[in-house]
């Protein structure tokens, strides 16, 4: 009675037992059945890698004017947001002295002038006529001389080119008649003229290939002379002569003629006539000129010296005082808007700044970048920026500059980084914060997915698509893993549903 009693408890627990593991397992596929499942569809897209960083409108240009002396100011030319241009007149002190002082500086300026040109008019009008006239007819007299001798030179020069020129053959057994040369040589060049002859379809049966001093092909004529070359000269072949393959040679000038001699004598001769009565009229304008400057009597240069320093001392005088009002006007150096005004007429001034001008349309934004990112960063890559001004507005811009000096912040490196503004907003201010990102790497267009249904295995990425009620997993090659949570992606096409592991 007691083993079966025994028994018995053995079988109640052991039954116990399993209803607890049903229990247990009943849970479980319970809470499995309820776990979220989290799905998402492949689209196309941007991915980007961005640096996010913080920045801060500037202008370009920003000045505080000051006055380089201590005054009290005359007037206010501006108030507080006004426009101005470059060169405006902004704020001037009381000059009144100085323009007096000015007057008496331009009296005297005037004066020493006067006392120069005194000292230099010298003899009367009427001699300075005579001599003016002299000196003018010796000069018209050297012009004419310099165009007659130049013209007989020439005809000299042209003589000799052109004297009795002739043919010649270098051919022993050339029994042609050598061709009859005519005319005169208009052209400058010496040398020689080689005619080669050939036959032809042409009247006489020939032509002929001129070279030398000049080029071409012509003609053979035996009837009359006909132009050879462009420089002047004729040439009229013997009607009864062979001329077929014939070389024939003309030398410019003819030194084997025997009036060379004598028309080289007459060139050199008139060289050195030319040479002689141009000399001859230089030194008559020579003695005009002196002639004209001991008859005007011009003054003695220590007393033009003195003159002019005279009128050098004033002139600088006169510029320094200038300088002196200069510095009492207060002009925009560049065109923009007047933000600070810190002066009324009445005050006195000291060099402090009492003007601060900024360039109203042309701002740039300087972000500081940490050591950490620097690398990324390149001139031209673009940035968007959202200013606490007008967050609900995406300004675009460019990195301009990149400082290669860095500013350290508590322990950390910094660059400044200069962004261009592609278009200007016109509610831009400077010292307007902006939360900036910039775009280092961006895959357009691309299919992407977010991140967390992408799964690194052994071999590469691989992500669950849900197709058919079934998943399967198909493997992905990265194209770029952007850091605003999305990957781009290849290997799925754009509206298959993923589902996160």
């Amino acid at each position: 009675m007691k083993l079966l009693f025994s028994k018995k408890r053995m079988y109640v627990g052991i039954a116990f037992l399993v209803i607890i593991l049903v229990l247990v397992m009943i849970r479980q596929v319970s809470q499995r059945d309820n776990t979220e499942v989290v799905m998402a569809t492949v689209e196309s897209g941007s991915v980007r890698q961005l640096v996010s960083v913080s920045g801060i409108a500037e202008a370009k240009q920003t000045a505080e004017l000051a006055f380089p002396v201590s005054g009290t100011v005359l007037e206010v030319l501006v108030e507080e947001g006004d426009t101005v241009a470059v060169g405006d007149v902004l704020v001037t002190l009381d000059a009144r002295t100085l323009y007096a002082d000015r007057q008496d500086a331009l009296a005297a300026l005037a004066r020493a002038v006067a006392d120069r040109d005194e000292l230099l008019t010298g003899p009367t009008a009427s001699a300075r006529e005579v001599t003016a006239e002299t000196l003018a007819s010796k000069q018209a007299t050297l012009i004419t001389t310099r165009d007659t001798e130049g013209q007989k030179v020439a005809n000299a020069y042209r003589a000799l080119l052109s004297s009795n020129l002739s043919a010649y053959s270098n051919d022993p057994t050339e029994d042609a008649t050598p061709p009859i040369i005519s005319g005169t040589y208009t052209c400058d060049s010496e040398g020689a003229y080689t005619l080669t002859i050939f036959n032809s379809k042409s009247d006489s049966g020939y032509s002929y290939k001129l070279s030398g001093l000049e080029t071409g092909t012509y003609v053979v004529s035996t009837e009359q002379p006909t132009p050879l070359g462009t420089c002047g000269l004729r040439a009229q072949f013997g009607g009864s002569s062979i001329y077929n393959n014939s070389v024939w040679h003309i030398d410019i000038p003819n030194t084997k003629s025997p009036n060379y001699v004598a028309s080289r004598n007459a060139y050199t001769l008139a060289v050195t006539q030319a040479d002689t009565a141009i000399e001859l009229a230089e030194q008559a304008v020579l003695l005009a000129e002196a002639d004209a400057q001991n008859q005007n009597a011009p003054a003695r240069s220590e007393a033009i010296t003195r003159a002019n320093a005279a009128i050098t001392q004033a002139q600088a005088r006169l510029a320094r005082i200038d300088a002196t009002i200069a510095d009492r006007t207060l002009t925009a150096p560049f065109g923009g808007v007047v933000t600070t005004l810190d002066i009324l007429p009445g005050e006195t001034v000291t060099t402090a700044p009492v003007v601060t001008l900024l360039a109203s349309n042309e701002f740039k934004v300087i972000a500081r970048i940490p050591e950490i990112d620097i690398g990324k960063l390149a001139v031209g890559q673009a940035a968007e920026m959202i200013f606490d001004a007008r967050t609900t507005e995406t300004i675009w811009g460019d990195i301009s500059f990149i400082s290669p000096i860095a500013t350290e912040i508590d322990g950390v490196a910094y660059y400044e980084a200069t962004i261009q503004f592609r278009t200007l907003p016109n509610w831009i201010r400077s010292g307007l914060n902006a939360d900036i990102e910039v775009i280092i790497a961006e895959a357009t267009d691309a299919l992407r997915v977010p991140k967390r249904f992408v799964n690194k295995n052994d071999t590469g990425y691989e992500v669950l698509v849900y197709r058919d009620n079934n998943l399967a997993s198909t493997s992905v090659d990265i194209i770029l893993e952007g850091n605003d949570g999305y990957f781009a992606i290849t290997g799925i096409t754009a509206g298959d549903i993923v589902v996160a592991p």
